[in-house]
């Protein structure tokens, strides 16, 4: 056992020294300079290049957003490798702009305003923060994302005066370099590090910095010298109140000599870091200020500075924008500080610089801020918002509109209820339904044109839900394929119609941090039987009858839009949609996926029809007339009346204007033919309705008494009923029956 141990233990270490020695996290400032000239790009970004590179690192994934296609960053899917670590769920179209706002600041050179996110409460604000602090501390450590900050260091006077510290990475035939950057510990007096984590750069002079960096700039590969940009923290920036007295002092000794002075610089490899505060800091609202300097001259470590030095009146910063330096620093719920506190950021948005009792310090990050809309409204209406306005970038993050992404927000909390409760199917999605259907506007049909205003004016909540999710609609909603089409058309305009404006869609409506209570509590409902949806149904009309507690509960409904309790009926009306599939499926009276398969056929039998054409017959290789029997048939069960030849010409027209819009590619029949495979599943379901309320009633009755008399035939079919819910469904054999009677007693 010891053995295996210090075997661990030595292999560990033998990890360790590799690692540090490839990211080389410690060098001298000669060595920088090589780095440096390699990558002049890449070792001068400021904190804005360095943000936007980290994401475009991470690189993109095309997703579907309310109806288009767009780039969503992997960044945000926090790819780290770690369990625990929670994605951002959706809002590709906010994170785009605040890409956008960041792309203006590299433009600008500076960092002049604070990226304030703002939105409801609980709409991922933060996390989009948070994720870019993650993803920061994980490119730090790759050799791409290398940054550099620096010590002072200084050695016993006897190893000064024996001229030891030359650089071990000098090439053959230059000579020491006499660093001491690479010293033992045991060989050194002092060792200062720059508060600031400034880099290495800010230690030449301005003027030999730009013409330095624009000369490596212009040799450099392709892909460095098209993307150097210098930044107004390159052409301005100056070292900290503390390097700048060090390195005045070390020069004055030195007697002009610069490179007697960078023998004292160490340079040091700079990791990210949200845990410690390093590059990536949260400052929670308080009344304190956020940056501060205090003398440290009678603190130990600096009275082993050499005598030189010992006359410096040798300042300490510290605070957030201190250790936020470099990175992001975010200003939590910021609306809700003491405003006083806050005025000292336009100064410092502006002129990238904080004073401080001392000195003025350069700043190198990028500032965001987090409120919530109440407290924004509010502070709109004070005098100092027109101040603060120009200095901000205005990000809304509102609540999700899409139902497969609000879907996906709730699959860990019920991971964490199915530790004890078993989770019947569909109760995520049917939560995330509701949530969604409480948080879209009614759209205004004069915004449109006239020829689809009536259109518009028709579309109710769901309507206007599933068409966001890429879904088709319902198939009684009365609309032809034209109709679908050109609401399809009109989406972008949907989508929108509230940009900009206070009441943007998304503002108001459940959070999810209101459905983790209502499924939490629905679990609680019953803690020995499975979640289910109907008890989520439950749980949702308790939860709005208090209307005083939720602002949203509070709307004025538009028609069937915000209101709270149409939403459930229209989500229980989804759910009974989908329980009749499963219900026909799980009998065999209709297997998974059989509608398509029969619409697809009467398609094929419908086109030869009208083209005068004969059928090839796969059995016997023969051709033969297209069956007028199989046609009226899928007609009876789509609710055809009078003469079929118009509604066959309706349907073979829609496929023929798919195909001239989108040329070879197949034709989705699933997709562009959804309503009528709705209508055909309802149909069938129609005609086997004295057949399904048998064999549900025969599974109800299994564990009663009444079971055991059942004719054998009937026991069978209820037991294969019941086992084609649970294996090929996810159903239990307690939930199973409560879908089945919840469905039975919807009438069906």
């Amino acid at each position: 056992m010891a053995r295996d141990i210090d075997a661990l233990l030595a292999r560990w270490g033998s990890e360790g020294r590799a690692g540090y020695e490839k990211a080389q996290q410690v060098c001298s400032f000669r060595e920088f300079l090589r780095k440096l000239k390699d990558r002049p790009y890449g070792l001068s970004r400021n904190a804005p290049q360095y943000i936007l590179d980290m994401m475009n690192h991470f690189g993109t994934r095309r997703v579907p957003c309310r109806g288009e296609t767009v780039n969503r960053f992997r960044v945000f899917d926090a790819p780290f490798g770690r369990r625990l670590e929670q994605p951002l769920m959706g809002q590709e179209e906010p994170v785009r702009e605040l890409h956008q706002a960041l792309q203006n600041l590299v433009n600008e050179g500076r960092a002049d305003r604070i990226l304030h996110l703002h939105g409801p409460n609980g709409s991922a604000k933060s996390l989009i923060v948070a994720l870019l602090m993650r993803g920061c501390e994980e490119y730090s450590r790759l050799p791409e994302g290398a940054q550099y900050s620096f010590h002072w260091v200084f050695p016993l006077e006897v190893e000064r005066r024996l001229g030891f510290g030359g650089d071990p990475a000098g090439k053959p035939g230059e000579g020491p370099t006499d660093s001491y950057a690479h010293l033992p510990s045991e060989s050194m007096q002092a060792r200062l590090p720059c508060d600031f984590h400034d880099s290495p750069l800010l230690l030449v002079p301005p003027e030999r910095r730009m013409a330095l960096l624009e000369e490596w700039a212009a040799r450099a590969p392709e892909e460095e010298k098209s993307r150097f940009m210098a930044s107004e923290y390159l052409l301005e920036g100056e070292p900290c109140p503390r390097c700048r007295e060090v390195y005045d002092a070390l020069l004055t000794e030195a007697g002009g000599d610069d490179a007697e002075v960078l023998r004292h610089v160490q340079v040091r490899r700079v990791f990210f870091s949200r845990r410690y505060r390093k590059g990536a800091v949260v400052v929670s609202p308080q009344d304190s200020p956020d940056a501060g300097a205090r003398q440290v001259t009678i603190d130990s470590s600096i009275s082993m500075l050499p005598k030189s030095l010992s006359h410096l009146n040798i300042l300490q910063l510290f605070g957030d924008l201190v250790d936020a330096n470099n990175g992001i620093l975010e200003f939590s719920d910021f609306l809700t500080r003491t405003p006083e506190l806050n005025k000292y950021l336009l100064a410092a948005t502006e002129r990238g610089e904080v004073g401080l009792s001392s000195a003025n310090v350069y700043l190198n990050s990028v500032l965001f801020a987090t409120s919530n809309e109440r407290h924004l409204d509010a502070f709109k209406e004070t005098p100092d918002f027109a101040s603060f306005k120009g200095r901000m970038i205005l990000v809304a993050v509102p609540y999700l509109l899409e139902v497969s992404k609000e879907e996906a927000l709730y699959e860990p909390i019920l991971g964490r209820i199915g530790r004890m409760n078993h989770v019947a199917p569909h109760v995520a999605a049917m939560a995330a339904l509701w949530a969604v259907l409480t948080r879209v506007n009614k759209p205004d049909p004069a915004e449109y044109p006239e020829a689809v205003r009536d259109l518009i004016g028709g579309l109710d909540p769901l309507d206007k839900v599933l068409l966001y999710d890429g879904r088709t609609l319902l198939p009684d909603s009365g609309r032809g394929p034209q109709s679908l089409t050109l609401l399809r058309e009109h989406l972008a305009s949907l989508r929108e119609e509230y940009l900009d404006t206070p009441l943007y869609e998304g503002r108001y409506g459940a959070s999810p941090r209101e459905m983790r209570e209502i499924l939490y509590d629905a679990a609680a409902r019953r803690p020995t039987r499975c979640l289910t949806p109907p008890l989520l149904f439950e749980e949702l009309r308790t939860f709005i009858k208090d209307r005083s507690l939720y602002l949203f509960l509070q709307i004025q409904p538009a028609d069937a839009y915000h209101d709270a309790e149409k939403a459930v009926e229209a989500v229980e009306g989804r759910y009974r949609m989908i329980l009749t599939r499963e219900v026909l499926a799980g009998m065999a009276l209709a297997p998974e996926g059989e509608y398509e398969k029969v619409f697809e056929r009467y398609l094929v039998h419908v086109r030869a029809h009208l083209r005068q054409e004969k059928i090839p017959i796969s059995s016997t290789g023969r051709w033969e007339e297209p069956s007028e029997a199989l046609m009226s048939q899928v007609e009876e069960y789509l609710g055809v009346e009078g003469d079929p030849r118009r509604h066959r010409e309706d349907i073979l027209a829609r496929a023929a204007a798919h195909s001239l819009e989108h040329g070879d590619e197949p034709l989705d029949v699933p997709v562009l033919y959804a309503e009528s495979i709705e209508r055909l599943m309802r149909g069938f379901h129609e005609r086997a309705r004295d057949r399904i309320r048998e064999v549900g009633h025969d599974l109800l009755a299994l564990d009663e008494p009444e079971g055991k008399a059942l004719p054998e035939e009937r026991r069978r079919a209820a037991e294969s009923f019941l086992s084609n819910l649970t294996e090929h469904f996810g159903y239990c054999s307690r939930c199973a029956a409560e879908a089945v009677s919840y469905y039975m007693a919807g009438g069906n």
